[in-house]
């Protein structure tokens, strides 16, 4: 994992704790008909604080080489996984206010609400695997582990192997 920023490997391993943490309130709501406000409130926090000002930094800081510039689907999956990611954590802010209101009036939100339950999980869970993907692109793919051996001057591979 050379050249690997330890941020960008520290938030693709807490996003997933995030991710297992929205499961189990989305869970815990259906089935138990509770809603783990302390969690959610800590979840949203660490996301905000952490995972989100992540991006604004990797999004502000981000040098494309001159000599290996990013290829087509780098930009368009960066572009994809930013967005996509970003309005799912506005969404999460507002989804999870109407099920805290709705557990709070007594209500079982996500059950009531299942197909919008249903989208929601399905749209976080593909942020979340763009978010993997982006990470093998930027840093295991054979693309960029030839830019990264053009880079130090180490020949490549030969062809098939």
């Amino acid at each position: 994992m050379h050249g690997i920023p330890w941020f960008s490997t520290f938030t693709l391993v807490t996003e997933t704790l995030v991710t297992a943490a929205i499961l189990y309130i989305l869970y815990l709501g259906y089935y138990k008909g509770q809603l783990l406000n302390k969690l959610l409130a800590a979840t949203l926090a660490y996301e905000l604080l952490f995972n989100i000002s992540y991006m604004a930094y990797r999004a502000t800081t981000h040098m494309d080489s001159k000599a290996h510039p990013d290829s087509t689907f780098h930009i368009i999956l960066a572009a994809f996984h930013g967005t996509f990611s970003l309005l799912m954590f506005l969404l999460l802010l507002v989804f999870m206010y109407f099920a805290w209101r709705g557990y709070k009036n007594g209500a079982n939100f996500f059950r009531d609400h299942k197909k919008l339950t249903a989208v929601f999980l399905a749209s976080w869970l593909i942020a979340v695997l763009s978010g993997y993907v982006f990470y093998y692109e930027a840093y295991f793919s054979p693309e960029e582990l030839m830019t990264q051996q053009a880079a130090h001057g180490t020949p490549a591979p030969p062809p098939g192997r």
